[in-house]
């Protein structure tokens, strides 16, 4: 996928990350009042997490002309399968096309680690959350097609005061880009 203009997608580095959580912050503060945890809103993925996923190549970000970080991606790999952890766009910089532009990077890096599929969980109730990812090709899981870790991150999510929350996979099955 293209970058949208204005804008690179590259593989994130240590430089990188520490400018992460205020984006991470930033895009929790765009939910509306009550469909979320307010101790959510205040969360981020931490640091030492995001620098060993760019020790391991799992982390890209989305650049401005100037080369400041405006969004960002992180995958985990859990038993086999990559799950998009955390992808993340400032307010200012949304509806712009980066969020998909930064999926598609993910996608075809994991098409070119083998990876049958990429999963995330996410909320059911705002218009940039499922919907969005159903319109780049992510499908809901049911309960019985659903991998034993995405069912075990669902519970952890449900137990911080998630809800509305459900699984998804986006099959990968094809051409590494």
């Amino acid at each position: 996928m293209k970058s949208p203009q204005g804008y690179t997608i590259a593989q994130a580095t240590a430089c990188h990350v520490p400018l992460l959580a205020a984006i991470e912050v930033a895009a929790a503060g765009i939910f509306p009042p009550g469909s979320i945890p307010d101790h959510i809103r205040s969360d981020f993925t931490p640091v030492d997490k995001l620098h060993e996923a760019v020790q391991n190549g799992l982390l890209w970000a989305a650049l401005d002309h100037a080369g400041n970080p405006v969004g960002y991606a992180y995958v985990r790999l859990i038993d086999h399968a990559a799950l998009l952890a955390q992808i993340d766009v400032h307010p200012d910089h949304m509806r712009k096309g980066i969020g998909a532009a930064l999926i598609g990077r993910v996608a075809g890096r994991m098409r070119q680690r083998q990876m049958p599929a990429l999963y995330l969980t996410t909320f059911t109730h705002v218009p940039w959350n499922a919907p969005f990812y159903a319109r780049l090709g992510f499908t809901a899981l049911e309960d019985a097609g659903m991998p034993r870790f995405l069912k075990d991150i669902l519970e952890e999510e449900k137990r911080c005061g998630l809800t509305n929350r459900i699984g998804m996979r986006l099959s990968l099955a094809g051409e590494a880009n």
